[in-house]
């Protein structure tokens, strides 16, 4: 298992999934060209190279990033830029203001949730409603179950995911590079109901001492069942007792998703902003 404890212990066991040593080797298994570039006082940022014509672009998700979590300086992002072609930046946190860091996008609000907490401290800390509904869905009984995620492009969720990125007009990631961190056992994929046919599901990846939520799907009679909050709170605690402190929830935006948003929050998860995406100079 390519995330183990040699992994959580290191330094890379508190970075976003997208710095994480395991997505940059993901990466390079379905072809893509990716790498690692080294910065002071121990940071680094993984790198994504695309090209578009004779345009090459590096892009920097979810970094640069430093061990003790401290914000870029104009001296890392210059280092940074002088082994790179253009470079657009989607930083984890604050960036400097400098001239030669030209703004694309505002930056987005992600839901972090602190599961290192006793269970009873967690499960006080949900919102009433919240709380309410995932005591009727566990009064349902249904069937839940964790296993390692098949490492199949094809899978039934990631078709599922794909159909309704579709319909809903958003980028998923592709089905390909979540089968390699399946492949490389990061993935969990936690059901509830038959395991036939199941009424809801959740896929987490898990790096370090974090995971992310990747992937998340409710039927009909999931939704009727409140299935996704009980799963959501039964992968928590699971996840939480195999080490794990930090759930990324992913992005919240209370404009265009508010139930979403609230069905994040709910958990008693913090809303943080990230650092804008801009172009280096």
């Amino acid at each position: 298992m390519m995330d183990g404890s040699f992994l959580q212990n290191s330094t890379a066991a508190h970075v976003p999934l997208q710095q994480h040593p395991a997505h940059l080797t993901a990466l390079r298994m379905i072809g893509a060209e990716a790498r690692r570039v080294d910065l002071e006082d121990g940071g680094h940022a993984n790198i994504l190279l695309r090209r578009f014509g004779p345009l090459q672009l590096a892009l920097v998700p979810r970094g640069p990033v430093w061990p003790d979590g401290r914000l870029p300086r104009p001296s890392d992002l210059t280092a940074l830029r002088r082994q790179l072609p253009a470079l657009i930046v989607n930083a984890d946190t604050p960036l400097p203001v400098s001239p030669r860091l030209l703004p694309l996008f505002t930056a987005q609000w992600v839901a972090e949730w602190d599961i290192d907490r006793p269970r009873s401290e967690l499960r006080a800390r949900l919102h009433q409603k919240w709380r309410n509904r995932l005591c009727r869905a566990e009064s349902a009984e249904l069937a839940l179950r964790d296993q390692p995620m098949p490492a199949r492009p094809d899978h039934w969720l990631l078709r599922l995911d794909a159909a309704h990125a579709r319909q809903k007009r958003y980028a998923t990631w592709p089905p390909a590079l979540i089968a390699a961190h399946a492949a490389a056992g990061n993935a969990r994929l936690f059901t509830a109901g038959p395991d036939a046919a199941p009424v809801a599901a959740m896929l987490f990846l898990v790096h370090g001492r974090r995971a992310t939520y990747q992937v998340g799907w409710t039927g009909a009679t999931g939704r009727a069942q409140d299935a996704h909050r009980l799963l959501m709170w039964h992968a928590a605690m699971t996840l939480r007792d195999r080490g794990v402190q930090r759930l990324d929830l992913g992005t919240i935006d209370t404009d265009s998703a508010p139930g979403l948003a609230r069905f994040k929050l709910g958990t008693g998860a913090a809303a943080r902003p990230l650092g804008p995406t801009v172009l280096a100079l």
